[in-house]
């Protein structure tokens, strides 16, 4: 009987175990496909639709009628003074004071979510430090200071600028210089959009010295009168390079066959005479702004490499590179490192993404495929294949730089809006003399004070534009 009963417990065993592969069988044929898992480095070495339905082709084809002709500068050269903004009495009190500090960021304009107001309030902030050497002495803005209402096509600027731009920053007492981001520009969205940026920031300037007096002194903001859409800027201890990225969603241009080559060249002429004052002993600071990134690892938007080549093009045939990169655009905050051999001499250069200014929601450097927050330093490979530059920091949350200058060093600091301190998330520094950087914040926990925690954790919506 025992023998019996075993076999009839086997032949039941048998029976179940088939049964349990049939029911297991159907299963697998309602279950999706199983999606393999990379452990190739979540972003730097691909550009990313950052949650775009449409493919890169698509992406390209739609740029191509987002470029317009570079409008020529309004005066020649077109190069302007600080002194034409904020009076000769305030340079000479920076040039005493042994440094120039400013501030800067990106992408200010109506969005889905609006903090511009709350970020210009800690900016203005700034403007109140107990020593005045440490009070900025302007805000440079990088560009997309107004976004048309719900994306609506085509739409006005011309009366934009009002709410968007003069009324939030209404209680921030320093001038605002600015480059055109793509939605300043950009004619699909209106045809006379880089009009309207150059009515309030390259107007005309005053005629006299009595008159720029009291355009300084007025309490109220008049339109800017810088000579172009791109431009030097000259200050105690630092240049600025301002160029203008032109209307493309997708990636930045600085010349091309819509475009023109006037910028390049410009680009490269004003290059060439700052490393002729720099053979003759004067060595300032240089800091190159677009609109839109070289390298971006987030924020809605991946890095533009063909202008990243022109703009490398210009360095090598002018034999002088930057000491640091700032731009806008992606709507968060990374800092990348980049090594390169510029004129036989090797430099450590900042590449700063600030597009932080207030228009939201923040888009998220991209978290790696555990959906975590990605672990910096991250190493890049450039469209040259080589592997200079890495990731080394991010901030999911609005912000914007104090940058400061001596005749040694550059430091560029990120001020946290929401972070409740008057100190920085994240610094580095370059040494004028060495070019190297010789401190810098280490990489930090994410999420961290002042980020924005559904960006951290990827639970930002899809990006419409930026």
């Amino acid at each position: 009987m025992a023998t019996k009963r075993a076999r009839r417990t086997k032949r039941r065993r048998r029976a179940s175990a088939s049964t349990n592969l049939q029911h297991a069988a159907r299963m697998r044929q309602h279950q999706p496909p199983r999606v393999p898992v990379h452990t190739h480095p979540p972003f730097l070495h691909e550009p990313a639709n950052f949650g775009s339905p449409r493919t890169r082709q698509q992406l390209t084809q739609s740029q191509a009628g987002q470029i317009i002709p570079i409008p020529p500068p309004k005066r020649l050269p077109s190069v302007i003074g600080l002194a034409e903004v904020v009076g000769a009495q305030y340079v000479q009190e920076i040039t005493q004071s042994g440094q120039l500090v400013f501030q800067s960021a990106g992408d200010s304009g109506f969005g889905g979510t609006w903090d511009l107001e709350l970020v210009a309030q800690v900016m203005a902030m700034d403007l109140h430090r107990p020593n005045p050497a440490d009070q900025p002495a302007f805000f440079f803005h990088l560009g997309d200071v107004i976004y048309n209402h719900q994306y609506n096509f085509p739409e006005s600027k011309a009366n934009m600028y009002q709410p968007q731009f003069y009324v939030p920053y209404e209680h921030y007492a320093a001038k605002i210089l600015a480059i055109p981001g793509n939605h300043d520009s950009n004619p699909q969205e209106d045809p006379n959009s880089i009009d309207a940026f150059e009515a309030n920031f390259c107007a005309d300037p005053p005629k006299s010295d009595a008159a720029l007096t009291n355009l300084l002194n007025s309490p109220n903001r008049a339109p800017m009168y810088q000579p172009g859409v791109y431009y030097r800027l000259d200050a105690p201890f630092a240049q600025i390079l301002a160029l203008f990225s032109n209307g493309g969603e997708h990636e930045g241009v600085i010349r091309d066959n819509v475009a023109g080559n006037t910028q390049y060249e410009f680009l490269v002429e004003q290059l060439k005479e700052i490393k002729a004052a720099r053979d003759g002993g004067k060595r300032v600071a240089l800091i190159v702004a677009t609109h839109h990134p070289p390298f971006s690892g987030g924020g809605g938007h991946s890095g533009s490499s063909h202008m990243l080549a022109d703009l490398d093009a210009a360095f090598t045939e002018a034999g002088i590179g930057p000491d640091a990169v700032v731009s806008g655009h992606a709507h968060d905050y990374q800092r990348f490192t980049r090594t390169v051999q510029v004129g036989g001499r090797q430099m450590e250069v900042p590449y700063i993404v600030v597009g932080t200014g207030g228009h939201g929601p923040i888009q998220p450097v991209k978290p790696n495929f555990q959906r975590q927050p990605v672990r910096t330093p991250v190493r890049g490979i450039s469209p040259t294949g080589v592997e200079d530059h890495s990731l080394q920091q991010y901030f999911n949350g609005f912000g914007h730089l104090i940058v400061t200058v001596t005749d040694r060093v550059l430091t560029i600091d990120l001020i946290g809006t929401k972070t409740q301190t008057h100190l920085p998330v994240d610094s580095v520094t370059v040494d004028l003399a060495s070019n190297k950087i010789t401190h810098e914040t280490p990489p930090f926990s994410h999420p961290v004070n002042g980020e924005e925690q559904h960006a951290v954790h990827g639970r930002s919506p899809s990006p419409t534009g930026g």
